[in-house]
């Protein structure tokens, strides 16, 4: 055999085997309580890991927090509930140590009180889920919390980033950096109270042994810091640029952003800038989503990731209300996009609509496939404020493979709305299919309306239509078959 065979046939045979290995699953978490996704992490053995905010209906009751073990075909192994005496707690990031130990951080308030007397908690979680290490670290009294974030360095210590509101302040947003070790010791802080010091700070990173970057939420900006925690540079980002920003890097000086791109007449899309240098926008090129008449927005917490360096996923909520975010009566999906290193569009896909979904965390996995996880509230069947936390396992393809038949979310690569309509049919196409063809048909199997679609986007006249129960059939060349019912009204 000639070797240039031999070499073609071993790639083939690996990328076989790699592409073997990926797994699909979906998972829901139901409780009696308000439930709400606050982050997502993987071991090195494909274990997963998610934390799970417990808000309970009764408002005199405190809150927690719980953290569970998934395998890597979506089965539980184990939780533990962890709380903060007389607080309430959110877990809000977890992390996996070498030894397969789990460090969980977020923040703890007395709800009673808005949100005050509040502070950091860090937890230290062994295989078995005993606690061993605990620590806590109080904010200045009677500020009120508004959120709490934390990365994981280099050197296996932590940054964390945090907002409290000062009534006596103006303006009354203000950032705090908390600086731990390993072992959970405070090794510095930063308060910042000065004239330009506002806003709230989240995906701190140490760029080298002298200057810690971070995203500041309320101002939209990146800022620069020296190691004492002194802000020395802060980058602006346009006024189009909002939402619920994160990002990812690719090396040690650049990296990918996720934001909201506004546009003129409330029209909103995602949107994705690479940038080279920490501080410099400089050569940055961007993708921005498909403009339409629905709000696009990004994933709450953590939205773009990656683990291979073409590889690229991000997303969020399709349709997600601007007047009640989190408990809308309107159907909304999850948006999922896959990208190569130029932010050349691979696919999209959507999942839900039979529900409000709002996407808080992307999560590239190790297999080459990605986690997506959110909440979903159930406006139709559900008469109190009550969400299911969602989680999906996709493949490479950003599809749910193999899933057995109590699979309950709906992959998308056409969504058609408002459904019920009235004289006009919005559609929106995956970037994947440029062109399709949506075809109408009665009950009786009577075609009754053809329209070709150039682009994502789509408003079909359906004045000459009676009122009534259509269905309707989306195609494409490049594989594209959508099918469904359409009522009229």
């Amino acid at each position: 055999m000639k070797p240039h065979i031999v070499v073609l046939g071993f790639l083939l045979l690996s990328h076989i085997s790699f592409f073997a290995q990926e797994t699909t699953f979906e998972y829901i978490f139901r409780s009696e309580n308000d439930t709400f996704l606050n982050d997502i992490t993987e071991s090195s053995t494909n274990q997963v890991y998610v934390s799970i905010y417990l808000n309970k209906l009764q408002t005199d009751s405190l809150n927690n927090s719980i953290i569970i073990h998934l395998n890597n075909f979506g089965s539980k192994i184990k939780q533990a509930l962890l709380s903060v005496d007389n607080k309430d707690f959110i877990a809000d990031n977890i992390f996996v140590n070498s030894d397969n130990s789990l460090d969980i951080i977020g923040g703890f308030s007395q709800s009673i009180n808005q949100s005050r007397n509040a502070g950091v908690a860090l937890f230290r979680l062994y295989s078995s889920f005993i606690q061993n290490a605990y620590n806590t670290y109080n904010f200045p009294y009677n500020r009120r919390l508004v959120i709490v974030r934390t990365t994981k360095q280099t050197d296996s210590g932590y940054l964390t980033g945090a907002g409290l509101i000062y009534d006596d302040i103006a303006p009354p947003y203000r950032p705090v950096i908390y600086k731990f070790s390993p072992d959970f010791d405070s090794l510095n802080a930063k308060y910042f109270l000065g004239a330009g010091e506002g806003g709230y700070l989240t995906t701190l990173r140490e760029i080298d042994t002298n200057f810690i970057w971070g995203l500041n939420l309320l101002y939209k900006r990146s800022q620069l810091f020296d190691k004492d925690l002194n802000l020395l540079e802060t980058q602006k980002w346009g006024n189009s640029i909002g939402g619920n920003l994160s990002c990812v890097w690719d090396t040690d000086t650049s990296f990918y952003l996720l934001g909201q791109r506004a546009f003129s007449q409330n029209k909103y899309a995602l949107g994705v800038w690479r940038q080279y240098d920490p501080m410099d926008t400089t050569g940055s090129n961007y993708y921005t989503g498909r403009i339409s008449d629905t709000v696009d927005f990004p994933a709450l917490w953590k939205g773009i990731d990656m683990k291979h360096q073409d590889t690229l996923f991000f997303g969020g909520t399709r349709n997600l209300s601007m007047s009640n975010p989190y408990f809308a009566s309107q159907p909304s999906w999850f948006i999922i996009v896959q990208t190569d290193s130029a932010l050349n569009v691979r696919w999209e896909r959507f999942y839900g609509g039979d529900a409000y979904y709002v996407m808080t965390n992307v999560l590239a996995a190790r297999d080459g496939g990605c986690f997506v996880g959110g909440v979903r509230y159930d406006y139709q069947n559900n008469t109190e404020q009550q969400r299911d936390v969602v989680l999906l396992k996709l493949n490479s393809e950003g599809l749910l493979v193999g899933v057995n038949n109590q699979q309950s979310i709906r992959m998308h690569e056409a969504i058609v709305f408002p459904n019920p309509g009235k004289d006009v049919m919005h559609l929106r196409i995956a970037a994947q299919h440029p062109f399709s063809v949506l075809t109408l048909y009665d009950l009786g199997g009577r075609q009754v309306l053809q329209h070709s679609i150039n682009g994502q986007e789509a408003m079909v006249n359906t004045t000459g239509l009676i009122p009534g129960t259509y269905i309707y059939e989306l195609t494409a060349p490049t594989g594209l078959y959508e099918t469904g019912k359409w009522v009229k009204r």
